[in-house]
């Protein structure tokens, strides 16, 4: 018995030391990420004018669209990484009719976005078909499967 308190009071002092006791959890515990991430470069894509399919398309579909403001998307991200307070990032779409008013919030364009006729194009050479069978069509085939045609 005496051998079990020199070990807890001994071990006492070290766990007191710790900050908090979230520094001292056992337990892992992932970042959390929700919502819609939104870049810069994807800001940097809006124009005024653009129809609501246009702007789905370059950000994807809101977080929330409110039943009584549908006029108004919102786009949230919010992280909570460990011994962090939650990060949350808000950005705000304002719509006439089907197009794109104004737009907000606290992501800001990119400076430049590199314009697709700036993009170099990757051309990839794929070899024509050389009648080699694969394992499942050699297999058919020695089965007694395949027709010869």
């Amino acid at each position: 018995m005496k051998k079990i308190l020199i070990i807890i009071f001994s071990i006492l002092p070290l766990l007191s030391a710790c900050s908090s006791w979230e520094d001292f959890s056992l337990v892992h515990s992932p970042d959390i990420e929700q919502g819609n991430i939104i870049t810069p470069e994807m800001v940097a894509l809006l124009e005024p004018g653009m129809s609501k399919r246009q702007v789905r398309f370059a950000l994807g579909t809101p977080m929330l669209i409110d039943v009584f403001h549908q006029q108004r998307w919102d786009y949230l991200f919010a992280v909570k990484r460990r011994n962090e307070p939650m990060e949350i990032k808000r950005f705000s779409l304002y719509f006439e009719g089907d197009s794109l008013a104004r737009f907000g919030g606290e992501i800001e364009p990119a400076e430049e976005v590199e314009s697709s006729q700036e993009k170099k194009e990757l051309l990839v050479s794929v070899p024509d078909y050389d009648g080699d069978f694969g394992i499942l069509e050699r297999l058919w085939y020695s089965l007694g499967f395949g027709g010869d045609d």
